[in-house]
């Protein structure tokens, strides 16, 4: 039931919800975008999520247990 709760956060992390505003603003768009310019901003939104999952949330969240108050930590 843990991981059900996670879902939402998972699904549309900030990065996620950004490009899809952008792949909505890419549809309503008058002129039609080139394909390179849809495959830069792609690469650019994969790099921001795959840098956000995997090295700044870690590094919150250490940051984080580290300036837990002792009464707070587990034993």
């Amino acid at each position: 039931m843990n991981e059900l709760a996670k879902l939402p956060a998972t699904l549309f992390s900030p990065a996620k919800m950004v490009y899809i505003a952008y792949l909505i603003l890419l549809v309503w768009k008058t002129t039609a975008a080139s394909h390179c310019e849809f495959f830069v901003v792609s690469l650019l939104f994969l790099l921001v999520e795959i840098g956000h999952n995997d090295w700044l949330r870690i590094r919150l969240n250490n940051n984080a247990e580290k300036n837990r108050p002792d009464f707070l930590k587990g034993s």
